[in-house]
C-alpha cells in the first residue's frame, strides 16, 4: 500500500541503501535473525541467535527436527535482521537469500561454535565452556549441526528521520 499521508515526509525521511560496512556492522552487532525456508506445506520463518563472520552467516541446530529437514529438502534460504525505533522513524533491514552449507565433522564445527559462545555467552574456551556442568560433550557434539549461509544477494535498507531537531 502506498503512503499517501503529505506530512509522513515531515516525520520520517527516505529509504537508503545501506553500505557494505554498515551491513556487515549491523549482521555483526544484530543479537537474533530470522531464517526462511521451504517446506513442503509452504513458507516456514524461525528465529535464531547467529553470527556473522567474513561475509557469512552460520548458527547451530539439532541435527533433527522441522528446521534441518527443510535444509536438506531445499538449502535455499533467506535470512533476515532488522531494527527500528518504537515509532518506526528509525530502522534497519538487511535481507540475504543464500544457501545453507551443513556441517556435521566436530573439528570444523568448534571454531564457529566458539565464535558463537563468545557473542552470547561469557567469553569462555569451548573446551572449558564444555566442560562447565554435567554435560556430555561427546554426545552434544554428535546431536548438533553448524549451519553456514553463503550468501548469493544481501541487500540493506535504512530509513532515518527527515528531521534531526529531537
Amino acid at each position: 500500500m502506498v503512503n499517501t499521508d503529505p506530512l509522513a515526509e515531515q516525520h520520517v525521511g527516505p529509504v537508503h541503501e545501506m553500505t557494505q560496512p554498515e551491513i556487515d556492522q549491523f549482521l555483526t552487532c544484530a543479537r537474533i535473525g530470522r531464517i526462511g525456508m521451504i517446506l513442503e506445506e509452504g513458507p516456514y520463518i524461525v528465529p535464531l541467535g547467529y553470527c556473522y563472520s567474513e561475509g557469512k552467516v552460520f548458527f547451530h541446530t539439532c541435527q533433527e527436527g522441522i528446521k534441518m529437514e527443510a535444509l536438506r529438502s531445499n538449502p535455499n534460504v533467506c535470512f533476515e535482521v532488522d531494527e527500528s525505533l518504537s515509532d518506526a522513524s528509525l530502522a534497519k533491514s538487511v535481507i540475504i537469500l543464500g544457501e545453507v552449507k551443513i556441517i556435521k565433522e566436530k573439528e570444523l564445527m568448534i571454531p564457529y561454535l566458539q565464535k558463537l559462545i563468545d557473542k552470547y555467552r561469557v567469553p569462555a574456551s569451548f573446551s572449558e565452556y564444555m566442560s562447565r556442568g554435567n554435560r556430555k560433550i561427546k554426545e552434544e557434539l554428535e546431536n548438533v549441526r553448524v549451519c553456514l549461509i553463503i550468501p548469493k544477494k544481501i541487500t540493506g535498507k535504512k530509513l532515518t528521520r527527515a528531521n534531526t531537531n529531537f
